[in-house]
């Protein structure tokens, strides 16, 4: 436990003294040629910040047409603080003032699957939609790379706003496809889940599943889509006899418990009950090992089950070892609230039942703007 602090501090310390000495390094940068070439600087940065946010979003339109052009409907396209969301007739946008940053999201409509070719079908879609975003990241480095060469062999002479313009988008696409290859316990690039889509039927459901949640008839979706569930069930029932905790694997007994909690599920499938059983007796250990919010996601839900089937006892252990303790956050604070109603019947209704209240996870404002969000939650904060 304490080599994983000391891992946890280097870390922070090694990204902080990275990015101070990258900062400095663009400063240093701009202000050399600001010097040099009697160029004002905030024109500059200005030019860097639109190629920035030009790039993020071409990266995000590589995901959205190539869904398009694969037959799948988007339900939202989203760039930092501006989502564009499709209701099944017109787009509308919307401004979503909680996530104001540099990221974006392409998020797909997902319908009915019912059968292995409809699935194959679109099990291939996806993979295409998620490795034609790399695919534009690369071609508009290769871009900036022969701006920067036009600019030394044509101009002779170094013109600072072409030199800033390639270099910037050079730079930023490089490093935009290098994350691309990123594969760890809590975030998988674009190749990593192209992969994986390809060749992984459960992860392929899972990540198609999760979308149901945000379509435009989600109710329905959710309801409906029996042949995604079939493979799901399947692949967890082999996960669970291995006694898998990775990210996939917890999603997924997340998903089921959540659906028995608000009544989609009549009961839940016997791996889902052994996994759960399994994961309480083992927490501790799967705790120190695993540290990401969804593993604690799965806990809270565990203790709403225990406590939905009069294990009382259980509900309150899980509560107090590991959600009261948990720091100060809006989405763990969020989960205290609901947990002192659910658990311990405090009437906490009046803020739980208020949509800007609620905050299941950490990406929860990236979909606030999609009524989805909100529906297994509302629900949820309604139980006695």
């Amino acid at each position: 436990m304490k080599n994983k602090s000391l891992k946890k501090i280097f870390k922070t310390i090694s990204s902080m003294l990275f990015g101070a000495i990258g900062g400095f390094g663009i400063i240093m940068f701009i202000n050399n040629i600001s010097k040099n070439m009697d160029v004002a600087i905030f024109p500059m940065l200005a030019i860097m910040i639109l190629t920035f946010y030009i790039s993020i979003t071409l990266h995000e339109l590589g995901h959205f047409f190539a869904f398009i052009l694969n037959g799948i409907q988007i339900r939202m396209l989203s760039i930092s603080i501006f989502s564009f969301i499709f209701d099944g007739e017109k787009w509308r946008l919307r401004l979503n003032r909680n996530n104001i940053g540099v990221g974006g999201i392409a998020v797909p409509n997902l319908t009915v699957i019912s059968n292995e070719e409809e699935f194959k079908k679109a099990q291939k879609g996806y993979a295409n939609a998620i490795i034609a975003a790399p695919m534009v990241t690369l071609l508009l480095a290769i871009i900036g790379a022969l701006l920067l060469l036009i600019n030394f062999l044509k101009y002779r002479i170094i013109n600072p706003y072409l030199l800033i313009f390639g270099g910037t988008l050079l730079l930023i696409n490089m490093f935009l496809f290098f994350t691309c290859f990123a594969k760890s316990e809590a975030v998988y690039g674009d190749f990593s889940a192209y992969s994986l889509y390809k060749n992984d039927d459960f992860f392929a459901a899972l990540m198609m599943y999760q979308y149901a949640m945000f379509s435009i008839d989600y109710e329905n979706t959710r309801i409906n889509n029996n042949y995604l569930k079939e493979i799901l069930l399947r692949g967890f029932e082999e996960r669970a006899k291995d006694r898998k905790t990775d990210l996939f694997t917890v999603s997924c007994a997340t998903t089921f418990i959540d659906e028995y909690l608000i009544g989609i599920m009549d009961e839940l499938p016997k791996s889902i009950v052994y996994y759960i059983d399994y994961y309480y007796e083992n927490k501790n250990q799967i705790i120190e090992k695993q540290e990401t919010e969804q593993h604690r996601l799965l806990l809270l839900h565990i203790a709403y089950y225990f406590e939905k089937e009069g294990e009382h006892e259980k509900a309150v252990d899980i509560y107090d070892s590991f959600i009261k303790t948990l720091s100060k956050s809006p989405v763990f604070d969020y989960w205290k609230i609901q947990g002192e109603q659910i658990i311990f019947k405090k009437d906490n209704s009046k803020y739980l039942l208020d949509k800007k209240n609620i905050k299941p996870s950490s990406i929860y404002s990236v979909f606030k703007q999609l009524d989805g969000l909100y529906h297994d939650e509302l629900i949820l904060n309604q139980m006695p």
